[in-house]
């Protein structure tokens, strides 16, 4: 009986750091659409910034969070299989 219960436990672990994962995902996911939409914005605007730092660095930002944001969402759906 107290292997059944370690075991279910671990299952429902799993299952809830594959969520998690998942989740983290999506969640870098909208920051990057977030920060590409603040990057258009602020160019738009034409404050006091230089248009080419500010390509460049929201360029990096964004590239940072989509490939990190595609490796969660990954690595959870690996673990279902």
């Amino acid at each position: 009986m107290a292997r059944q219960a370690n075991k279910d436990e671990r299952v429902q672990t799993a299952e809830n750091n594959d969520t998690l994962l998942l989740e983290g995902g999506k969640f870098c996911l909208d920051v990057a659409k977030l920060v590409f939409a603040g990057v258009i914005l602020a160019g738009i605007m034409k404050e006091n910034a230089d248009a080419a730092i500010l390509y460049t660095i929201g360029i990096v930002v964004v590239a940072f969070f989509v490939i990190f944001g595609f490796y969660l969402i990954k690595h959870s759906k690996r673990k279902r299989r």
